[in-house]
């Protein structure tokens, strides 16, 4: 019996805490089935970089997207700052001007901070240990491009 306990208790917290959790104002990477996923939250906001992979999802295209983490509800639209660069969101890896903005915003997050606007609301998501998260573009680079 007090196995079986400990063994509930395991799995409740498991079943609570959720895959997907990371520390606030840190870049995460997470990785299902087949399918990589890099994001950073910043108070209710977690900004997405979703890498399909050939071995995931080989039809699916890199992207960039923004939620709420209270309901998990997409913008529908937002512009990020970074490194005197602007980028509107979201967006796919897709063609050859999504694919250009896609690696030239991975470079410019790991070398900076990010700033999001949605509507009037301003949050700046902290560079942190983007250098050491963040996929570099080169041989290993596994991130489906259009």
């Amino acid at each position: 019996m007090k196995r079986f306990v400990h063994f509930f208790i395991a799995a409740l917290i498991i079943l609570t805490t959720g895959a997907s959790s990371g520390a606030e104002g840190r870049w995460t990477e997470g990785y299902g089935q087949g399918n990589l996923e890099y994001f950073i939250d910043k108070g209710n906001l977690r900004l997405m970089i979703g890498c399909p992979t050939e071995d995931g999802s080989a039809d699916a295209f890199s992207s960039l997207s923004l939620s709420r983490l209270s309901d998990h509800k997409a913008a529908e639209m937002f512009t990020l700052h970074v490194n005197g660069i602007t980028f509107e969101g979201p967006f796919e890896a897709n063609s050859r001007v999504g694919t250009n903005n896609f690696l030239l915003l991975l470079e410019a997050l790991r070398k900076g901070n990010a700033e999001v606007r949605v509507g009037n609301q301003k949050t700046v998501f902290p560079k942190s240990n983007a250098a050491k998260v963040l996929p570099a573009y080169g041989k290993k680079f596994a991130c489906n491009l259009g």
